[in-house]
């Protein structure tokens, strides 16, 4: 049912998954740049509306008019498919696709821990799981949601009260709008950096409210006209500005970066920050085997992650192999 075809592909129905290259019929999970096509454009999709119209506004790779799927529908007369939300950033989904000769869900990225701004993720059963096992290391078990956010909370107000700025750092698609939602529920000032700006913007045209932000102007933190900290508040950038003169301008910045990579050892010197939290879009290795616990299938297909996740399956006596073996992460 699935073939590996310089990317994931169910030739009974020509249905790509997530291909970076054009293709004639591709399902796309979601809006991250790794899952969309490079050079081009696929003559069809299958995606959430939002899906499209955040892909449209990054890369401009898919037509808003290319045909959706929000609900069960066959897309030929032995094939049904229907999109389930995978939780992960907003219009992100998985895709269950169903034949005569069995049901295969397809995880796309995924986290089945709850969201301030993305539907919790719904798997159903099926005879095929392809997953991405992302944090597919023991090692990667996040601490509750609950207790990430309250530190987030803490560092930042710390900051305030010294007089630092606080500057946290997460993706501009997903996780930087989890962290402004943190922050306005927490009764703080946001300012967001451009690039975060467009997406907040974005995903309150489609109906997901963040609280109040304002947008980053340089001469509202440097210079004669500047705010004062207060008035400003927490600022809310990409992560690739850690290292930049964005960040370096400031005399005395608390740099925060929102990643799972935090559980890693020294990840602050890696990453070139003051402190790593351990919010992510991702699954964790706990969230990996529930997901598989709670589709029940018969055989399992991993991609996107380490190739230890299959082998600690198959220790666990499930049948699971690499979708693509050379391209899975190893942690020797």
């Amino acid at each position: 049912m699935l073939r590996w075809q310089d990317d994931l592909y169910l030739p009974a129905c020509s249905l790509y998954l997530d291909s970076r290259r054009p293709r004639p019929f591709c399902f796309v999970s979601h809006a991250h740049s790794d899952h969309l096509p490079q050079d081009g454009a696929h003559e069809r999709v299958i995606s959430t509306a939002q899906t499209l119209v955040l892909a449209n506004h990054r890369l401009g790779k898919l037509s808003i008019a290319a045909p959706t799927a929000e609900s069960v529908q066959s897309i030929d007369p032995d094939t049904r498919i229907s999109l389930l939300p995978a939780g992960h950033v907003l219009g992100s989904a998985m895709i269950r696709v169903e034949r005569p000769e069995g049901s295969l869900l397809y995880t796309g990225d995924f986290k089945l821990r709850p969201s301030l701004t993305v539907a919790t993720a719904e798997p159903t059963p099926a005879d095929i799981l392809v997953m991405e096992s992302t944090y597919g290391l023991s090692m990667f078990r996040f601490p509750p949601w609950q207790q990430t956010h309250a530190r987030l909370v803490e560092l930042v107000g710390a900051a305030l009260a010294e007089g630092r700025q606080p500057i946290v750092l997460g993706y501009s698609l997903g996780k930087a709008q989890e962290i402004v939602r943190i922050l306005t529920d927490n009764g703080l000032r946001v300012t967001c950096h451009g690039a975060v700006a467009a997406i907040n913007e974005i995903y309150e045209s489609l109906g997901t409210p963040l609280g109040a932000f304002r947008r980053y102007r340089p001469e509202d933190f440097h210079g004669p006209t500047s705010l004062d900290l207060a008035e400003r508040g927490v600022l809310v950038a990409p992560p690739q500005v850690a290292r930049s003169a964005f960040v370096n301008r400031f005399s005395s910045p608390l740099t925060i970066l929102m990643s799972g990579w935090g559980m890693q050892k020294n990840a602050r010197y890696r990453y070139g920050v003051d402190e790593v939290l351990p919010l992510s879009d991702h699954a964790d290795f706990g969230e990996l085997l529930e997901l598989v616990e709670r589709v029940s299938p018969r055989k399992v297909y991993t991609h996107h992650g380490y190739a230890e996740f299959a082998e600690t399956l198959r220790a666990r006596g499930i049948d699971a192999e690499l979708a693509r073996p050379e391209a899975q992460m190893r942690l020797f």
